[in-house]
């Protein structure tokens, strides 16, 4: 290895694979990072799709590993909690010969510092590698099994497995919305991935027209059925409409524009393109339209610990209206629609958050 190879600053960073909501605050931060530090490696231990950070470049290494399990769903809104302790039950707690193989290989990778977005698994192998560690989040999965141990008590035991590595980091950054105020660590405001394309660029790309009505449903990372398609057809035809997630190919269809996950056209500029974004009130998502200034219409799981937060924070800062989960497959949702594309956007100053964090991280190199 060459003196130059060796003396590159290398970060270690493990994210969780819960939805893309983790993945994109991670990649924002790194993104930041890579323009503070343009020589800056970054091993990346996840199990989110490699694609997904392509464009960080050439000295991104890639770690497949299933680091986070978090909570398993059966779809956007339901939680399984029997699978989901049944998974726990297998991980924790931590393996120790797992984390020692790990802490190998960070120390192999000449790593100076470890980065986690909530994923424990990395806070374990930073402390067994004696390196120091950053931990990014607006929850812990600590806070969120104590949570729902009032509907499955047993998530109490792994809450208390977890809470020692949340409160271990070196350099605690929360991210608004905080669900979990903690004294001591650093806040900043809501962290999404920087714009890359132009309304007008982005509106194009789709064929619409810069005066239509643009709405834009997005589900986030977990696989969600929509059955309510031919509504969007049959009752709104004056309006575009471009769902993320609806299709393995590009599809036109009428007024639909059929995309899949792993699309050329960026999320978040489909977010400031729309005059609309409906979806789940998930953190990436809330993120991208509070940095946008688009109206939300947002489904709310009111059984899950951390709907109270972001409800709070949707309704003090992102102009929209809150929809019931339940009326979502039925198309019931869509009496509100007149209603929501009458909401005017909002404009908003640039986004730092995503780069003050990212300083926060250098100081550990």
């Amino acid at each position: 290895m060459s003196a130059t190879t060796a003396a590159r600053p290398t970060l270690a960073v493990f994210v969780s694979s819960h939805g893309f909501g983790h993945a994109s605050r991670a990649y924002a931060v790194l993104e930041h990072l890579r323009h503070l530090e343009s020589k800056v490696q970054i091993e990346l231990f996840t199990r989110i799709p490699e694609w997904f950070f392509a464009s960080l470049g050439q000295h991104l290494h890639f770690h497949e590993l299933d680091c986070d399990m978090g909570l398993v769903q059966t779809d956007a809104f339901e939680v399984d909690f029997r699978a989901t302790l049944s998974g726990l039950s297998d991980r924790l707690p931590f393996r120790p010969e797992l984390i020692q193989d790990l802490a190998r290989r960070v120390i192999a990778l000449r790593c100076h510092a470890v980065l986690c977005d909530i994923a424990p698994l990395g806070l374990a192998v930073a402390e067994a590698a004696r390196l120091p560690s950053v931990l990014v989040e607006n929850f812990t999965w600590d806070w969120i099994y104590n949570g729902l141990a009032q509907q499955a008590p047993a998530f109490k035991d792994y809450a208390k497995l977890l809470q020692p590595h949340f409160m271990g980091a070196d350099i605690h950054i929360q991210t608004e919305p905080v669900c979990d105020p903690v004294s001591g660590t650093y806040q900043v405001g809501p962290i999404a991935r920087a714009f890359r394309a132009s309304v007008s660029e982005t509106r194009e790309a789709l064929s619409i027209d810069k005066s239509a009505p643009l709405v834009f449903i997005s589900m986030g990372g977990t696989r969600t059925g929509f059955p309510f398609l031919e509504q969007l057809k049959t009752r709104f035809p004056g309006v575009r409409f471009v769902v993320s997630g609806a299709s393995e190919l590009i599809e036109t269809d009428q007024n639909l524009a059929l995309l899949p996950v792993r699309c050329f056209l960026h999320h978040p500029d489909l977010v400031r393109a729309a005059d609309l974004v409906i979806g789940k009130a998930g953190y990436s998502t809330i993120a991208e339209v509070h940095a946008a200034g688009t109206p939300f219409g947002c489904f709310v799981r009111a059984d899950y610990p951390e709907m109270g937060p972001l409800v709070e924070f949707i309704d003090r800062e992102i102009p929209g209206k809150m929809l019931a989960p339940e009326q979502f497959a039925n198309g019931q949702w869509l009496d509100a629609l007149p209603e929501l594309l009458e909401i005017g956007s909002i404009p908003r100053p640039s986004v730092t958050a995503a780069a003050e964090c990212a300083a926060l991280v250098r100081t550990r190199f």
